[in-house]
C-alpha cells in the first residue's frame, strides 16, 4: 500500500472514531496528517463531514499551499494547519473538532484546568486562543505562536473547538479526547463544588505537573 492510501485510510478511521465518540458532528471541524512521500499533507475538505471522508474526498496540499487538483472546496482551516506544520517538525497529525463540553469551555472564554492524573501526564496545561483581531475565527497568526512552545500539544480556540497535536493521527485523536473528558470533570467538579457549598473555596486548577506537585509539598 502506497504512503498516501495509508495514510488516507488512517485519516478516515481516525474521523470515524471523532464522530462516533460525538466529538464532532455534521461537517465541522477537521483533519490532516503529514505525507512521508512528500512534501504534503493530507486533510479533509469543506463541506465533508467526518463520517463521509472515502479515499475519494480527500485533499493533498503541499505545503507551500499548492492544492491538487479536487472538485472539493479547501477547508477554511488549511491555513492553520499549514502554519502548524511550519512551525514544528514533531507535529505530524492535527485533529480539530467542535466537542460540546470542550466548545463550552471555549465559548465562556475559559481554560479548561488539567486536573486528572491524564490530563496533567499527557497534556500539562491547555491554552485559551482568543479569536482573531478581526473577531472571526482563529487563524495561523494566533495559533502557531502558542505552538511555538514543544511542550504545547492541545489547544482551545475561543468560541471555536479544540486542537491537538501529535506524531500520529491516533495520538492526536487520543488528545481530542483528553480534551473532552477533562473538560466534562472540571465542569462536574465545579458544578459539584457548587451544590456542596465549596466552590468558594481554593479549588485546584492545576495547569502543569509542577502546578499539582506543588499543591501537596
Amino acid at each position: 500500500m502506497s504512503d498516501i492510501d495509508a495514510k488516507k485510510d488512517a485519516l478516515i478511521a481516525t474521523a470515524k472514531r471523532c464522530f462516533e465518540l460525538r466529538l464532532q458532528t455534521n461537517a465541522g471541524g477537521n483533519l490532516s496528517v503529514r505525507l512521508e512521500s512528500q512534501d504534503a499533507i493530507l486533510i479533509k475538505p469543506s463541506g465533508v463531514g467526518f463520517n463521509e471522508c472515502n479515499r475519494d474526498n480527500l485533499q493533498v496540499v503541499h505545503m507551500d499551499g499548492r492544492i491538487e487538483q479536487s472538485p472539493h472546496k479547501p477547508s477554511k482551516d488549511l491555513g492553520f494547519h499549514l502554519g502548524l506544520y511550519r512551525t514544528r517538525e514533531d507535529i505530524r497529525a492535527i485533529v480539530h473538532c467542535h466537542s460540546p463540553w470542550a466548545t463550552g469551555y471555549a465559548s465562556a472564554g475559559l481554560e479548561i484546568p488539567c486536573l486528572t492524573v491524564q490530563s496533567i501526564e499527557k497534556i500539562g496545561r491547555i491554552p485559551l486562543i482568543p479569536m482573531s483581531s478581526r473577531g472571526g475565527p482563529q487563524t495561523e497568526h494566533e495559533i502557531s505562536p502558542v505552538f511555538s512552545d514543544s511542550r504545547i500539544v492541545a489547544a482551545v480556540l475561543a468560541n471555536h473547538g479544540t486542537i491537538g497535536v501529535g506524531p500520529s493521527l491516533m495520538s492526536a485523536q487520543y488528545l481530542a479526547e483528553i480534551i473532552e473528558e477533562t473538560a466534562q470533570v472540571a465542569c462536574l467538579r465545579d458544578v459539584l463544588a457548587t451544590v456542596h457549598g465549596t466552590h468558594g473555596h481554593a479549588l485546584p486548577r492545576f495547569g502543569k505537573v509542577e502546578d499539582a506537585l506543588a499543591s501537596v509539598t
